[in-house]
C-alpha cells in the first residue's frame, strides 16, 4: 500500500500570490484620506488580519473609529486592491505537481473568505483545492491560530485524527508558523514570500522556491524532516 499523504494547507498572501502592492497600494490611501501620517515601512501588515493592524495603526482610538479604518480599507481592496495581484512563478506548477501525486490541498487565510475565493477564481485556481478556509466578520477570533484550528476540527486533519500523516502548513510569515505550532503541526516556509529569514527559521523546513515543497513533504523528505 503507498503510504497515506499528508494534508497541504496554504497561506495565500505572500505563499500563492503576490498581493503586496494591492494591500499596501489600499492601506496608504485610507492613511492619507485620514491624514494619519507616516507609520513606517507597512509590509508589517502583510500577514495579520486587519482586526489586529487597526489596533496597531490606533492604539488609542476607540473600536468605532477602528471599525471605520477597516471598513475603509476593505472598500479599498473590494473596489480595486484584490486586482493588484499575481501568481508567484512556480506556484502554479507546485500546485499541479502536488495534486497529480495526490496531496490534498486546502488554503487557510486571514484574507476574508469572500476575497479569497475571488482571487483564487480569477486565477483559475480554486479548483485546485478541497477547500479553501478565509477569515469572516462574524468569527469571534480573527487570529490564524484559531483559523487553522477550524480547518483541522472539520476536516479531521489534525493530529489527534485518525490520519496516519497529520498536515502541514505552509506560509511565509510567523503568522503561520505559530498557528502551525499552536495547533501542534508541522510548518513549512514557503521562502519566495514576505517572511524575513529569522521568521523562515522558526519553521520545521523552509523551501526556497515553490519547486522544492514536492520533495520535502514527500515520505522521503518527512522522514528527514522528523
Amino acid at each position: 500500500m503507498p503510504p497515506v499523504l499528508p494534508a497541504l494547507i496554504f497561506d495565500l498572501d505572500g505563499t500563492l500570490t503576490d498581493s503586496k502592492p494591492g494591500i499596501l497600494g489600499c492601506l496608504r490611501k485610507v492613511l492619507d484620506a485620514r491624514n494619519m501620517g507616516d507609520q513606517g515601512p507597512l509590509d508589517r501588515f502583510i500577514g495579520p488580519p486587519v482586526e489586529e493592524w487597526v489596533v496597531d495603526l490606533l492604539p488609542n482610538g476607540s473600536e468605532a473609529e477602528r471599525l471605520a479604518l477597516a471598513r475603509d480599507y476593505r472598500a479599498c481592496y473590494d473596489r480595486e486592491g484584490w486586482r493588484n495581484n499575481s501568481v508567484f512563478p512556480g506556484v502554479r506548477e507546485m500546485l499541479a505537481d502536488l495534486q497529480r501525486q495526490g496531496f490534498p490541498l486546502y488554503v487557510c487565510t486571514s484574507k476574508q473568505q469572500h476575497f479569497a475565493v475571488r482571487i483564487l477564481d480569477a486565477f483559475q485556481l480554486s479548483g485546485v483545492f478541497t477547500a479553501i478556509y478565509g477569515d469572516k466578520l462574524e468569527y469571534a477570533s480573527h487570529s490564524k491560530v484559531d483559523l487553522l484550528a477550524n480547518i483541522l476540527r472539520e476536516r479531521s486533519l489534525g493530529p489527534d485524527s485518525a490520519c496516519p500523516n497529520p498536515a502541514w502548513m505552509i506560509g511565509d510569515r510567523s503568522y503561520d508558523i505559530d498557528a502551525a505550532h499552536a495547533n501542534r503541526l508541522r510548518c513549512l516556509a514557503a521562502g519566495w514570500g514576505y517572511g524575513t529569514p529569522q521568521e523562515c527559521a522558526q519553521a520545521d523546513a523552509v523551501a526556497p522556491t515553490p519547486a522544492d515543497v514536492a520533495d520535502i513533504v514527500s515520505p522521503q523528505g518527512l522522514a528527514a524532516v522528523r
